[in-house]
């Protein structure tokens, strides 16, 4: 019986790399939900300063750069926040908003605390219609407090499986 590897039929892709939250707005890199069903947007965060609590936004584009861009509404935000011992939460604890294309995390404490925080889009929540099947996800400027951050997307739901993929940045 073939066992089917998790990478044959998902792809694991930065955003952007770990950087300090504060410097500037961290712009993550665009990937093309052509070939996948859905991306989940996964962001960790170490302790910052209170009030400086990172919001995340999605966006929708029509080509790998450059292009049209528009908003990308979601409803559900999972997360684990912990002060100090993150890795001892067991279970995400699930957030529902009215549709929104960004999330405040100040809404769970999110500087004060270690944060890892996933929001899922389908590819069926874009316009590909009108040739949006890129979506990107970015993370405000947090304030001018130190607080180190990064972010990377799963992809789910190959359209075929392959043991070498195409790529989804391109």
């Amino acid at each position: 019986m073939f066992n089917q590897e998790f990478l044959e039929s998902h792809d694991i892709i930065p955003a952007f790399m770990p950087v300090d939250l504060s410097t500037a707005v961290n712009t993550g890199d665009r990937v093309n939900l052509k070939n996948y069903e859905r991306c989940v947007f996964v962001m960790l965060a170490s302790i910052g300063t209170a009030g400086d609590d990172p919001v995340i936004s999605a966006q929708q584009h029509d080509a790998a750069s450059s292009g049209n861009s528009k908003a990308l509404n979601f409803t559900r935000i999972r997360h684990k926040v912990g002060a100090t011992d993150i890795d001892a939460i067991g279970q995400f604890s699930l957030v529902e908003q009215a549709a929104d294309a960004s999330y405040d995390s100040a809404t769970i404490d999110s500087a004060e605390n270690e944060s890892l925080i996933a929001i899922e889009v389908q590819a069926s929540d874009l316009d590909t219609d009108n040739g949006f099947t890129f979506v990107s996800f970015d993370v405000t400027d947090v304030g001018s407090n130190a607080q180190l951050g990064t972010g990377f997307y799963i992809l789910q739901g190959a359209g075929y499986v392959n043991e070498i993929r195409d790529s989804a940045i391109a």
